[in-house]
């Protein structure tokens, strides 16, 4: 309803279908994303063609302008409205009480606007359903002519008798010409009409003639000029541009005597001249509308203002009530300027031959803008307010209602700007920004119809005007993006844009139809193959935006052919009138040409006609817009046929995929011309192409394609020779990217879609503020989780996006650098022979003594930090028996060459091979023994006095006095330079040193960063191998190979002198079928260390890790770096090896560090519990890369955690520590900042905020299921549109996380273990790490370093091995697990009982979502109830935890239901 009970007297209604138009919207939007990212990632290299760098530039940058481009188009599509009118309520209420209306007719040249045609204009306003006394018609004749004053004179006579007979009959339309074209006979029904009709067709006849005849004169004869004194105003007209003013009212209204044959009153008619002199500029139609706005003023000074063209007729008599509608209604009628309703032709073609219906543009674009603010105005068919003309501003107190002023005094007028060639445009912003709103009214019969340019130069000149004048105005102040600031809304500014941006698209235009094909010609590949996944994006936005586009046609009314036809003009018009628009804009500012105004012509001969009706496209003309189309067509067809030709003659077929997408858009443009190749070539009537066109493009684009095939032939010869020329070895190994990766960056960008989608639904569906409190800051914690685990997903991509793997060649590097092999230093440590066994310590040492390296380059060193003589012993038994091991590995080529691992992966010797079962018993009993000694003196504790008698390194310990109170000790139980350091079989064996740093209790020992650093100390003073590789002591060498992989790395001659590491996986040896605690981390170490890798290197994680020795030590990378590898000491002229001893336990020593910059620039890094992850980063800041390898066989394999417990603290450690990283200086984005690649510092990102986690997913895991005992909802309905985003983002992800787990060789069920690990760590491990974090920070704690047990008891390694998950202890972590598990089982009991019972609840649909959740969770804790409640053993849950939890639980429950 209406203000004070009154109903509307319009109406607004949205468009149907915009959901699927955005879906389309925002599909194309992900697809132009996809095109930007393969334009970027696949620039040409900068070793690579230079034309094709700079075509694929001149590509790229074409396709963001039509990408910036579509979404401003978008602006004016997405939400377009709809009015419609209630003329019976405005006649109710307001019949006696129309305000005046004004209407402008304006006309230019007789001989181009004929006169016969403008008074046809005149008479159809003139007849309006419309109190006539209130109606003043005005004809601005801007040409001075006395043939359009005679035509209007007749007119005016003419129309005593059509007035009358037109509201007697009610005709449509009004206009004489169209109404007996359009109706030949008149209507049987009506007999009173025949009579009538024939004689009002017979008076318009001759008048018609009496114009026509006149015309054709071109002049007035003297017994005309003696019928009216008007005529004597033309005795002082000197030309066209050189008159005074002539104002002639031919009828007056206000005059009884002004009365049709009816005797009802005319509407007043003005024939309006304004002065013209050589001196003053016109302002074109501008200027003649501001003077009819002045004179009408004067005369009538109507309240609304109806502005026409000569040739827009008026097709609907009810047109002014239409638009009355609008300004008087009661709510909304005081804010509207204008209204605006669109243009439509009666001489279109069926299938609109040159475009210029502009069927969708009227029909989506004007009632978008409407949706947005207001339509622009377009120059004709508009009402005005005629105050919002004259410069007024709107404000709330403007009068709602608008009556005659008569005012006789002047007033300042604005009126239409005339800076420009489309003034319309510029007023209609001008109005806007004044605080006036516009309407765009398409009424079910057109309001007014116009003739179309039948030539399409006559169609391309009229683009060239139009463009070039909104173009000018984008380029002035009234640009509407600053004009408009603050003064209209964003999205009308930019819904201006797409119409004022016409002419610069003619640059991407011109470039995309003409560098493809010529590259084309020289076989340069700008677009994906067409095999490839990257075709896919392409092909999508061309298909879905030509697919949508046909369809909104064909919805509109248009045909498939009229269809094409639009596309092809759209073509022409960017390649013609555009360019030319855009030159002429930019001669302007330059101040080369001045501001002319082109009027498309009205008239043409009865050739042009027939071939225009026949739908033959009119050339004729030698324009240079035609040269343009014409070269582009034969350039394009040249290209084409090329492509066919190599096609056939025998191309690679692999070329031929590169270049399809190219030959496909050259043969889509060579359709679109098909009328051009007519004209030029098969047709003989006077519209063909002129043959001097003809002559000049076919010249101009064989000159293109002969410079094209030139350089394409100039650019192979030099490559040619280049690569002739160019001496290199290959390289030691090879990069692959990983494939499947369009696949994921689809899904990525699918989700993020989707994210998009619930972040969208989380800020509209906030809750009231006067709603329920407890639910505002539920649905706010849990918008905010769902805010970070989306931050948190964005993160994590850059370590996914674009994987690489690397394959060694390790045959070339034996070939050309065996003999030159540099030193390996291996360093493994152990801390605690309680927890890491000796024997399984000795297993590691072994195994990497054993490589297949030369012996006396490899030195390996023991770190003890334990400082245990029962170590020393287990690695004294491993030297001795080394000597049996090592021709052992090298005569039979065994893997793994861990003793331990070889023998129980390996119980019987292999058959095909007869001199290894003697060999392989006689190893094996020697292992078995030296492992009972080991184990026997493992479980004593101590040593006894027999064995310390074998070796004097046992008398270091008389000072020992505990373990964390010892001086430095070091032993070299295999000295490699000695020549009795040999096996059994004669052959060197590698260095084996013992080493227990110095520790005393006043010192803090760093935990294994200061082991290691000693270890780099010590090694450096003994053998000083330029790698060193550091292994932990559980995590033996599975490959023998592994040393010569690495090599591959650092040795490389192109790339191995930036190489700082290569890190290697860790895998583990005991890992269940499922792997039950979700140890392995497999696709971490399948995808995201290979993502790390191209971004720029994989982090150091401990262990397995291949280091060059400088960079150990605090090299900086310079491109100065050597490439040679520096030799090791001469062993002949070493110290002995008791001397070394004794001067390597100085650097062992406590106070060596003091005072130093190991543990700050040197060495490992301090003051964290994971100081690999910063000291890799600090090398990598250093300007040093690294390298992630994942050879086909492990390179080394250790123990994961057999219980739950040891699991969860090994990833608190790990958490922790990585948080304290992201919380120190040392945060990747701080301290990495301009030293390492952006995305690498985003690839830190993921692991360093594992601990920060814990919050969002507690927040998720409690607080849903709490609502959903207070029925309080915080999902979408399961039937709601909204429910789609969660459930494809939730299924997407963890369909694609199953993909990705199966592929890397993971079962089903052991990626729902993965799963249900991840949960526990983020709920448990995570919380412990961010709490103890953040008192560190605070400084309640200290830094410890907890070290994972490596062994179990007999029924903890049965009860794993049967997949059985371990509890037993009672440890906080368990109390939290069990309490989350109560509390979703009860949730979702209650929930489950809840649906049972009344199934008709509405309010269950709602809380569907939070049902399914607390079922998922439900089902995670599985093994956790079977742990509280059903299990008997030692590892079920302890009862103590059991009661905590379910009190815990059911507290919360009773809070959430009280």
């Amino acid at each position: 309803m209406g203000k004070d009970g009154y109903l509307p007297l319009f109406e607004t209604k949205a468009a149907r279908g915009r959901i699927l138009f955005k879906c389309y919207a925002a599909s194309v939007l992900v697809g132009i994303t996809f095109i930007c990212v393969y334009r970027v990632v696949h620039f040409p290299a900068a070793g690579g063609q230079l034309l094709k760098r700079w075509a694929w530039m001149g590509l790229s940058l074409a396709e963001l302008w039509f990408s910036l481009y579509w979404f401003i188009t978008q602006f004016v599509r997405w939400n377009p409205i709809y009015r419609y009118t209630f003329k019976d309520r405005l006649s109710q209420r307001y019949e006696n009480a129309f305000p005046y209306i004004d209407i402008f007719v304006c006309t230019a040249k007789p001989r181009i606007e004929p006169p016969i045609m403008v008074i046809n204009t005149v008479l159809s306003v003139m007849a309006y359903n419309y109190p006539s006394q209130k109606l003043c018609v005005y004809l601005s004749d801007d040409g001075g002519s006395d043939l359009t004053f005679y035509a209007l004179l007749e007119a005016s006579r003419f129309s005593k008798h059509w007035l009358p007979f037109c509201r007697k009959f009610s005709i449509e339309p009004r206009s004489p010409a169209a109404y007996f074209s359009t109706n030949p006979k008149p209507h049987d029904s009506n007999p009173l009409m025949a009579q009538d009709r024939f004689s009002i067709k017979k008076s318009y006849e001759d008048m018609k003639n009496r114009i026509e005849t006149t015309t054709r004169l071109g002049r007035v004869s003297e017994e005309i000029r003696k019928e009216h004194k008007g005529f004597q105003e033309w005795n002082h007209v000197s030309t066209q541009y050189n008159h005074q003013s002539i104002v002639q009212i031919l009828i007056d209204g206000r005059e009884d005597k002004a009365v049709d044959v009816e005797g009802q009153s005319l509407p007043t008619l003005v024939y309006l001249s304004r002065e013209k002199r050589p001196q003053y500029h016109h302002n074109f139609k501008a200027g003649a509308m501001n003077s009819l706005i002045r004179v009408s003023s004067k005369i009538s000074n109507g309240s609304i203002i109806l502005n026409v063209d000569c040739d827009m007729y008026s097709n609907n008599s009810e047109s002014v009530r239409d638009a009355l509608c609008f300004f008087m209604d009661e709510e909304k009628g005081h804010e509207i300027a204008y209204v605006q309703f669109p243009p439509s032709y009666n001489n279109l073609t069926t299938n609109d031959l040159y475009g210029t219906c502009f069927r969708v543009l009227n029909e989506v674009d004007l009632p978008g803008l409407d949706a947005n603010g207001g339509p622009c105005y377009i120059g004709s068919g508009c009402f005005h307010r005629r105050k919002a003309l004259c410069g007024m501003k709107y404000s709330d107190e403007c009068e709602r209602m608008e009556e005659r002023d008569r005012q006789n005094g002047k007033r300042k007028c604005k009126c239409i700007r005339s800076i420009v060639q489309v003034e319309d445009i510029i007023t209609g912003l001008s109005i806007q920004c004044r605080g006036w709103k516009s309407i765009s009214f398409s009424p079910e019969r057109k309001g007014f119809v116009g003739v179309a340019p039948t030539t399409l130069l006559q169609s391309l000149i009229q683009h060239k005007r139009w463009s070039e004048g909104n173009f000018q105005i984008f380029l002035s102040r009234y640009c509407p993006l600053l004009y408009g600031h603050k003064r209209i809304p964003l999205e009308l500014q930019f819904s201006y844009c797409p119409y004022l941006l016409w002419a610069p698209n003619c640059l991407p235009t011109l470039y995309y139809v003409a560098v493809p094909s010529l590259c084309l010609l020289g076989g340069f590949s700008l677009f994906p193959e067409i095999s490839s996944l990257w075709a896919l994006p392409f092909a999508y936005v061309i298909i879905a935006n030509y697919a949508y586009s046909l369809g909104e046609f064909l919805w509109f009314g248009g045909t498939i052919q009229g269809w094409w036809n639009e596309q092809r003009i759209w073509a022409l018009r960017r390649t013609t009138s555009y360019f030319f628009a855009l030159l002429d804009t930019i001669l302007k500012l330059l101040g080369f040409a001045e501001t002319t105004f082109a009027v498309t012509a009205k008239v043409y001969d009865e050739d042009v006609s027939r071939r225009y009706e026949q739908e033959v496209m009119e050339f004729g003309s030698p324009s240079p817009m035609f040269t343009i189309i014409a070269t582009l067509a034969m350039l394009n067809l040249f290209s084409f046929v090329c492509c066919v030709k190599r096609a056939f003659v025998g191309i690679q077929i692999k070329a031929l995929e590169s270049l399809a997408l190219q030959g496909i858009l050259c043969g889509v443009v060579v359709l679109i011309n098909l009328p051009v190749y007519q004209g030029l070539f098969f047709r003989k009537d006077k519209g063909a192409m002129p043959n001097c066109v003809t002559y000049k493009s076919v010249a101009l684009a064989l000159l293109a394609c002969s410079i094209a095939l030139y350089q394409s032939f100039i650019g192979k010869e030099r490559k040619r020779e280049e690569e002739m020329g160019k001496e290199r070895n290959l390289p030691l190994f090879e990069t692959k990217v990983a494939k499947g990766r369009n696949l994921f960056r689809c899904y990525a960008a699918s989700v993020f879609v989707g994210i998009i989608f619930i972040c969208v639904y989380r800020a509209i569906h906030f809750p009231a503020a006067n709603g329920q409190v407890l639910r505002r800051w539920a649905w706010m914690g849990l918008f905010l989780s769902e805010l970070w685990f989306s931050l948190y997903w964005f993160v994590s991509q850059f370590s996914r996006w674009n994987p690489i793997y690397r394959y060694t060649f390790k045959d070339r590097l034996s070939q050309r650098y065996e003999k030159v092999l540099p030193g390996v230093d291996v360093f493994v440590c152990t801390a605690d022979p309680t927890i890491e066994p000796p024997i399984m310590v000795i297993n590691t040492v072994l195994s990497v003594m054993a490589y297949n390296y030369p012996s006396h380059k490899l030195s390996v060193y023991l770190s003890d930090d334990g400082g245990s003589d029962l170590t020393f012993y287990a690695l004294l038994e491993a030297s001795c028996f080394s000597e049996l091991w090592l021709p052992f590995c090298r005569k039979f080529k065994i893997e793994p060459r861990s003793p331990a691992a070889y023998f129980s992966s390996t119980p019987q010797p292999n058959d095909c091979n007869p001199p290894m079962p003697l060999d392989w018993f006689s190893v094996k009993k020697a292992y078995e023994d030296m492992e009972n000694r080991i184990e026997t003196t493992t479980r004593l504790g101590r040593i006894s006095e027999e064995i310390r008698k074998e070796h004097k390194g046992f008398l270091e310990w008389e000072y020992v006095a505990t373990r964390q109170n010892h001086p430095s000790i070091v032993q070299i139980l295999i000295d490699g330079r000695d020549g009795k350091a040999v096996d059994v079989e004669g052959q060197p064996l590698p260095t084996l040193v013992y080493l227990a740093r110095e520790k005393r209790p006043q010192y803090h020992h760093n935990f294994k960063a200061g082991a290691m650093n000693s270890l780099i100390r010590v090694s450096s003073k003994i053998s000083n191998g330029s790698i060193i590789l550091n292994v932990d002591c559980d995590m033996y060498s599975n490959n023998s190979e592994i040393v010569r992989d690495a090599l591959c790395f650092f040795m490389d001659e192109e790339k191995g002198h930036e190489i700082a590491y290569v890190q290697f996986p860790q895998n583990y040896s005991n890992l269940t079928r499922n792997d039950l605690y979700g140890t392995d981390m497999r696709v971490i170490e399948t995808v995201e260390f290979p993502g790390m890798d191209a971004c720029g290197g994989p982090c150091y994680v401990g262990s397995g890790c291949f280091h060059r020795r400088e960079t150990l030590c605090g090299m900086k990378y310079s491109k100065e770096c050597e490439r040679g590898w520096k030799r090791e000491y001469d062993r002949e002229n070493r110290e002995s090896a008791s001397v070394l001893e004794e001067s390597c336990k100085v650097l062992a020593s406590c106070t060596y560090e003091e005072n130093t910059q190991w543990g700050k620039e040197m060495g490992l890094k301090y003051g964290c519990a994971v100081e690999d992850i910063i000291t890799g980063l600090s090398i990598q800041c250093r300007g040093w890369k690294s390298i992630y390898c994942r050879p086909e066989r492990n390179g080394f394999l250790g123990v994961v955690p057999t219980t739950l417990l040891q699991s969860l603290v090994q990833h608190k450690r790990w958490s922790e520590g990585q948080f304290q990283i992201f919380l120190s200086r040392h945060c990747p984005f701080v301290y990495g900042h301009k030293k390492i690649p952006l995305n690498l510092q985003f690839s830190y990102s993921p692991y360093s905020l594992w601990a920060s986690t814990c919050l969002a997913t507690l927040y998720y895991v409690t607080v849903p299921p709490l609502c959903l005992l207070g029925r309080v909802s915080l999902f979408p309905e399961i039937s709601s549109l909204w429910i789609l985003p969660f459930a494809y983002v939730v299924v997407a992800m963890y369909s694609y996380s199953l993909g990705e787990f199966l592929c890397s060789d993971g079962t089903i069920q052991g990626w729902w273990n993965e799963q249900r690990a991840w949960v526990y760590r983020r709920t448990t491990s995570y919380l412990f790490a961010f709490l103890d974090t953040i008192l560190k920070l605070l400084g309640f704690v200290e830094l410890s370093f907890v070290i994972t047990a490596k062994v179990s008891d007999e029924d903890v390694s049965r009860r794993y091995e049967q997949e059985v998950m371990e509890f037993g202890s009672p440890s906080p972590m368990f109390t939290i697990l069990a309490t989350l598990a109560m509390l979703n089982l009860f949730c979702f009991v209650w929930s489950v009982q809840r649906v049972v019972v009344d199934v008709q609840d509405r309010a269950l649909e709602s809380l569907a979502l939070q049902i399914i959740l607390c079922g998922v969770l439900v089902l995670i804790n599985l093994p956790l109830y079977q742990g509280l409640f059903f299990r008997k053993d030692k590892g079920a849950m302890p009862t103590s935890v059991t009661y905590k939890s379910v009190t815990l639980a059911l507290l919360a429950c009773a809070i959430a239901l009280y």
